[in-house]
């Protein structure tokens, strides 16, 4: 019995190792992807954060009712980002982008400009009113 026992164990070791091996594998690279979508999102918010930062400096949210609405939904939207970040942390975040990611379909690539002038356009509306 203890020379089976023997044969048996590394070839259970051998096994046990390449299992955990492809687990590490799987797994570090879904750490890669997560961090470099949290890092996408604070890239996001950081140029939301400046284009704050740029229109408080020139003064241009007090030239128009247009100007300061959009303004108001630029900042809404950071403080929303912020909260979401803050509360939930990446898990969210990367919910939120594969949700968005779904709603657009494969191929999103090919009207992803005319989406974006929708949404401008849409934004553009919001500020009028």
């Amino acid at each position: 019995f203890q020379a089976q026992v023997t044969r048996i164990l590394p070839r259970i070791e051998e096994s046990m190792n390449a299992q955990l091996e492809a687990e590490v594998l799987t797994r570090s690279s879904h750490s890669s992807r997560t961090s470099y979508a949290v890092a996408a999102d604070l890239s996001e918010m950081e140029l939301k954060k400046i284009l704050i930062h740029k229109m408080e400096g020139n003064k241009s949210i007090q030239r128009s009712d247009e100007q300061r609405n959009l303004y108001k939904a630029l900042v809404e939207a950071y403080d929303a980002d912020k909260t979401i970040l803050d509360t939930y942390g990446e898990s969210a975040i990367m919910k939120r982008r594969r949700e968005d990611d779904d709603q657009e379909g494969p191929f999103a690539g090919s009207d992803r400009g005319s989406k974006n002038k929708e949404k401008e356009g849409s934004i553009h509306q919001l500020a009028l009113r």
